[in-house]
């Protein structure tokens, strides 16, 4: 009979211990912190104060951090000068694996590694996409040029282009001159895309591009006045990296489209094989929030958690629709082989735009 007792108590002491475990295990898993709770995430800028990239990050920032589980708070550094690449090496140097230095990059900063330039030692191999935003550009020209519609550029003279510099974005404008064998000059040198627009407006150029978002704003007000023909957008890609029309403006036409139609044929040769390798970085994937590749799990999902909540935010989207251009702000994960993909160039490729930008447009390369 006791041997009975003393089994019996064993097995109930089990039992009792086994619970427990399970109640103690179960109550550290309830009750364990967010990984961001109470943490302040540093956010890297590459460039100055109020350009298009810091206002990007400023204006959705709010809604990312009450939105990723424990609601960290973006704490904000501008490093301007030198093309970016400050900006993007200090990330690259100083960034942790834990997800508390994040870093936004645009075009600007892709250019240099696709051209090769020595001093941007970065490798976007090394970190994860978190958040990425499209932006489109959008080409139009002046009544004055005599074009009315597309097909007057295959006989257009005298073009006369404004832009910043031949290996930052002017590069995709500069890029669709050649491919569609226009007349046409590029005059650099201005100080942004603003400054570019209004001499567009005194006539001092007469065939411009602006981003969408610059281009909804303060060029179809032009168009409407009759003092600007839209002409067409450099384009998006879809899920299998072919270039479609851009959502933003659905009803003008691509750069190859506008080829097909004033040449009769699909687009093909050098320039065309150019302009596939640097429309990508340049507008498809232009604006993206990036961590270390090796963050932790719980860094990746809060951010990729919070861009599937502001997906279905009305007032996310209705108060940062001017700044995101009319696009989504999408998830880092479901875009990061095209992100990659965007961001390679082969070697004669890289040669060929090197050797024509300096020809052409005097550049220099380290």
């Amino acid at each position: 009979m006791k041997k009975i007792d003393f089994e019996a108590r064993r097995s109930i002491w089990k039992w009792f211990a086994a619970v427990g475990l399970y109640l103690a295990l179960t109550t550290q898993a309830m009750s364990a912190a967010p990984y961001y709770e109470g943490k302040t995430i540093e956010v890297i800028i590459p460039f100055p104060v109020a350009g298009g990239s810091d206002i990007w990050i400023r204006t959705i920032a709010p809604y990312v951090e009450k939105n990723i589980p424990g609601n960290p708070k973006f704490n904000f550094r501008n490093i301007g000068g030198g093309r970016g690449i400050p900006g993007m090496m200090e990330f690259a140097l100083k960034a942790k694996p834990d997800g508390l230095m994040v870093l936004v990059s645009s075009a600007t900063n892709y250019f240099p590694v696709l051209l090769g330039d020595k001093a941007a030692k970065y490798d976007f191999r090394q970190w994860k996409p978190l958040l990425v935003n499209p932006v489109g550009g959008v080409m139009y020209a002046a009544p004055a040029a005599g074009i009315k519609r597309i097909e007057d550029l295959a006989k257009s003279k005298d073009l006369i282009y404004g832009g910043i510099s031949a290996i930052g974005l002017d590069l995709i404008p500069l890029i669709t001159f050649e491919l569609l064998e226009l007349d046409a000059k590029g005059v650099l040198g201005f100080k942004g895309r603003g400054e570019a627009r209004i001499a567009f407006e005194r006539g001092e150029t007469n065939i411009d591009y602006q981003t969408t978002p610059a281009y909804n704003a303060t060029v179809v007000p032009l168009i409407k006045e009759g003092k600007a023909i839209p002409l067409m957008s450099f384009g998006q890609l879809d899920s299998s990296g072919n270039i479609i029309r851009d959502p933003a403006v659905p009803d003008l036409p691509t750069v190859p489209e506008v080829y097909e139609k004033i040449k009769g044929k699909k687009p093909s040769g050098r320039f065309w094989e150019t302009y596939k390798v640097f429309m990508p970085s340049g507008f498809a994937v232009q604006k993206i929030l990036w961590v270390k590749a090796d963050a932790p799990g719980e860094v990746l999902q809060g951010f990729y958690q919070a861009a599937d909540r502001l997906e279905k935010d009305k007032d996310f989207t209705a108060k940062t629709d001017k700044v995101l251009g009319g696009y989504p702000l999408l998830r880092g994960d479901r875009l990061e082989k095209t992100i990659q993909q965007a961001f390679q160039i082969d070697t004669e490729t890289q040669r060929f735009v090197r050797e024509w930008v300096r020809k052409k447009y005097h550049v220099k390369f380290d």
